[in-house]
């Protein structure tokens, strides 16, 4: 048995920019996916994927051909065929007999990089480059695949049509102040997409956000980080006419709050954790990670 492995992702900065060439800088999470693959005795290639409680959500079964033999979830294996077939075209290793179980080690509804993990695995099996083979067939800026196999932080932008990738050291003093927070629903990649290309940025507006990720990256202490964050939301949600989610869910928060990739769901990036977190807890907010307990830093 073959087993393979892939971080989940966080988007700390430069969140719709960075589909137009703005460095953002994205953490690895602690919690990921894995992958085991071994050969049975068949003509066919059988999927099973888990979630993180140990339920098959996904069961299919397909012939040589990848055509679907047998399935509990049409579109999703419809989904798995189009990924299959890119490993397909790229490597020999796809082969009958095979059967792969991919285990997450998170909610997918919390955003964290159901997609991008699947990705990766199948990369990593049929070792290919995932950035170069399925960055196109993915969607966006690719940093979540970026993610999927880095070893810490990282800086990430596309520079003429490639991706550039670049380790930086983010363990800041103040690390214990900070934590993400689940806020309770998840945003759909295709939709954040949709609005930064009717919305473009301009080149100012790019390097106003550049200048942002490298000020929340030096911060010092925890007064500037928070300043760094509160103006990165106000210039993002000015831009896109979008409400900063300290305005809204999170209003009476003592402390600064910043969305992480698309605005409206999946995680938040919040200071003063451990003031507020009876505030949280009398909000409904049920689902909070200290920085260093998620982050792979």
């Amino acid at each position: 048995m073959k087993e393979f492995y892939a971080n989940g992702k966080l988007l700390l900065t430069g969140e719709y920019a960075i589909t137009q060439g703005a460095t953002g800088l994205a953490v690895p999470t602690t919690l990921g996916q894995k992958m085991n693959v071994q050969s049975f005795d068949s003509p066919n290639i059988h999927w099973q994927a888990y979630t993180v409680g140990g339920q098959c959500w996904l069961d299919v079964v397909l012939n040589s051909e990848l055509e679907i033999l047998k399935t509990n979830q049409r579109k999703e294996a419809q989904h798995l065929v189009k990924q299959l077939q890119i490993v397909a075209a790229h490597s020999d290793k796809l082969t009958s007999g095979l059967h792969f179980e991919t285990h997450l080690e998170f909610d997918r509804s919390w955003g964290l990089g159901s997609s991008s993990t699947f990705t990766s695995l199948l990369a990593q099996f049929a070792n290919l480059n995932v950035l170069d083979i399925f960055h196109e067939a993915h969607g966006g800026s690719g940093y979540d695949l970026a993610c999927a196999s880095a070893a810490g932080p990282i800086l990430y932008h596309i520079e003429k049509g490639s991706a550039e990738t670049t380790p930086v050291n983010w363990v800041p003093d103040f690390a214990n102040d900070l934590a993400f927070v689940f806020s309770g629903k998840k945003q759909l990649t295709s939709e954040s997409l949709a609005l930064v290309e009717k919305q473009p940025f301009n080149p100012r507006q790019i390097q106003k956000i550049n200048e942002l990720t490298s000020a929340f990256v030096g911060a010092l202490t925890l007064e500037s980080i928070e300043s760094v964050m509160h103006e990165h939301e106000q210039l993002i949600g000015g831009h896109l006419g979008l409400l900063p989610v300290s305005e809204h869910l999170f209003k009476g928060y003592n402390g600064a709050v910043k969305s992480l990739g698309g605005w409206g769901g999946d995680f938040v990036l919040v200071t003063r954790f451990s003031e507020n977190q009876q505030w949280l807890k009398e909000n409904g907010f049920e689902h909070a990670l200290p920085l260093r307990t998620l982050a792979l830093l």
